[in-house]
């Protein structure tokens, strides 16, 4: 058995961990399953893997370039916390699950949830639901930060390895958000991205469609983040990618210089500190302007082939991917969700140092960025400007306060160095293992079906045209 595992561990990590192969691969199908000829259906495949590999340029790009100034800020002030990154989750659960021999088990998680998902929406006349989640390397972080944190509140203490009943429960739990949370965000997809025939597969979807839900009660979606006109001298905030290089240089330039020159690791015989950090913020605009270029690539490409697979294998089907690639839609919105998350997030860090809370928490850039950017396109969707900015401030306070929250009781190791940090895993996910730590297992198992209920009261709204799934209106 030891070669079968080893396959299927490889096939996970190699294929279905590989978002570009796997995206691409689905649109050669889906050409295929079309009538397209062999050549075609190629030319679909190249364009989405290269389309894909431009996006993770972009947000690689990003990440490489703001996360050190966020680092620099905390070692700056000899702050020793928890990160509330996915990757520093992400570490922490596979190091907590290597040392009682039970990684392995991620892969088990990861399929079950994978399996079950394609279930539900085979048998979508009886579930309502709609979505295929294909965002592989989301997959596996969070089959990982799942199972590590039900295996440490159930069984944890016990020093054992992960035992099979967690496993299963975790991946039947995670499956079914993937499945149901995907699928709630539908319709708010359909119309932030303007009818382009996908849905958000992330950590953050039930998250983004409260967003959109209570974003027409805070401000006015007629007033919106990249449509708006300064007059005299402000007008050169009309240009996208000036207002994004301006913005993003008085912000976060202005922490790195309060960080200081001395903890940067910069040449200072090619650059003044000035120019160095003004390269770096115009970074913030040329990263975008990558992200919208490789969004352009793929997701028209995406959205034609996956007619064939929604037609011939899973009818009515919509596929669930990264939310950047909402970015291109709204490039301004992702700015204020940036900047005003980070200003919640700092609130709420400040609440619990003056609390002398046991936890403290460090931000994470990718929190900041793509989890608080996408609250903040979908919220600036239904209410403009005011929500967009709104919305990320309290996501901020939120994403800090439930991760401290949820530390308490994973933190009794020193391989632990953070959690998820993202807004479902900052409520849903943070909740769910509190909840567990006091009732056991009974909690994640009653809530499959209790997510479950959610697709059967969408359906009930609109029932004519719910399978239909991409509709003009809401």
């Amino acid at each position: 058995m030891d070669w079968f595992l080893d396959f299927f561990l490889g096939f996970i990590n190699k294929f279905l961990g590989q978002a570009p192969l796997l995206l691409g691969t689905v649109v050669f199908i889906g050409y295929m399953l079309l009538g397209k000829k062999w050549y075609t259906s190629l030319g679909g495949f190249i364009k989405t893997y290269v389309g894909f590999k431009i996006l993770q340029v972009g947000t690689g790009g990003l990440v490489g370039t703001f996360r050190p100034i966020i680092e620099a800020l905390t070692a700056k002030f000899g702050i020793t916390a928890l990160v509330i990154d996915p990757y520093y989750g992400q570490t922490s659960a596979t190091e907590m699950l290597d040392t009682v021999s039970s990684l392995q088990y991620v892969g088990y998680v990861m399929i079950i949830a994978f399996i079950l998902n394609i279930f539900y929406v085979g048998f979508r006349k009886y579930t309502k639901i709609r979505t295929l989640f294909i965002t592989g390397h989301i997959m596996y972080q969070q089959s990982a930060v799942l199972l590590w944190a039900l295996y440490w509140v159930l069984e944890g203490a016990m020093g054992v390895a992960v035992t099979w009943p967690v496993v299963i429960v975790s991946g039947l739990l995670i499956g079914t958000y993937w499945a149901v949370a995907s699928n709630l965000i539908i319709e708010a997809t359909n119309e932030v991205t303007d009818g382009a025939g996908f849905t958000i597969g992330h950590q953050q979807m039930f998250g983004s469609w409260i967003a959109y839900k209570i974003a027409g009660k805070i401000g006015d979606k007629e007033k919106g983040v990249d449509h708006m006109e300064f007059p005299g001298w402000l007008s050169i905030l009309n240009d996208n990618i000036v207002a994004n290089v301006l913005i993003m240089t008085i912000f976060v330039g202005t922490i790195m210089f309060i960080v200081g020159p001395s903890n940067f690791a910069y040449d200072d015989t090619k650059y003044f500190f000035v120019t160095y950090v003004f390269e770096k913020t115009a970074y913030f605009a040329v990263y975008i302007a990558i992200i919208q270029m490789g969004v352009r690539m793929f997701v028209s490409e995406l959205t034609e082939s996956f007619q064939g697979i929604s037609n011939k294998l899973l009818p009515g089907s919509v596929p669930a991917v990264d939310c950047a690639v909402t970015f291109g839609f709204a490039p301004n919105a992702v700015m204020f969700g940036f900047i005003f998350g980070f200003f919640g997030q700092m609130l709420a860090i400040g609440l619990l140092i003056l609390l002398n809370s046991p936890i403290l928490i460090i931000a994470g850039f990718i929190a900041l960025f793509f989890d608080n950017g996408t609250l903040a396109i979908f919220a600036a969707k239904a209410g403009g400007r005011r929500a967009a900015a709104i919305i990320p401030f309290f996501s901020g306070i939120i994403q800090v306060l439930g991760s401290a929250a949820v530390l308490t009781v994973l933190v009794d190791s020193p391989l632990i160095v953070g959690w998820m940090g993202m807004f479902d895993w900052a409520t849903l996910w943070s909740g769910t293992t509190l909840l567990t730590s006091v009732a056991g297992i009974i909690v994640p198992i009653l809530l499959i079906p209790l997510m479950l209920v959610i697709p059967q009261l969408q359906y009930r709204r609109h029932k004519d045209t719910y399978f239909t799934t991409m509709r003009e209106e809401l």
